[in-house]
């Protein structure tokens, strides 16, 4: 899924490791896995100390359920979780990272209420520039 950005087979084990990452996978009722999650919080140097900006690391559906809003269900998940944990700490937004050439996904994020912080915010290794967004909770 993430082959076309970079090697991610060794980046998402280490982000699916980490302590301050959580990890959701989407299931049928029958085990069939359909996407998945990583959601982590951090401080970030451009906010107040003692706040945290939750950040949607990577967000996936396998090709058989795209289009059947299964990515929606993960994205609204995930803004819920966020949600949440500010009620036990300030998270005042969610961030996220795109690339420029997936405009599907980019469509999803602004239809859930995201906004473009940085229109060049690096790039991927695959080439794609990296564009970050955030939705204020």
């Amino acid at each position: 899924m993430y082959a076309d950005f970079g090697d991610y087979g060794t980046i998402l084990p280490g982000w699916i490791h980490h302590p301050g990452v959580l990890t959701f996978i989407d299931e049928e009722e029958h085990g069939v896995r359909r996407g998945f999650i990583l959601l982590g919080f951090y401080e970030p140097e451009d906010v107040h100390e003692g706040t945290y900006v939750a950040d949607l690391l990577a967000i996936a559906v396998v090709p058989e359920f795209q289009g059947q809003g299964v990515g929606r269900r993960l994205l609204e998940y995930a803004i819920d979780l966020a949600s949440l944990a500010g009620q036990r700490v300030r998270v005042p937004e969610i961030r996220l990272t795109v690339a420029d050439t997936n405009t599907r996904a980019q469509q999803l994020f602004r239809g859930c209420g995201f906004d473009v912080l940085d229109a060049r915010h690096g790039a991927y290794d695959g080439g794609q520039v990296a564009i970050r967004m955030r939705r204020r909770l």
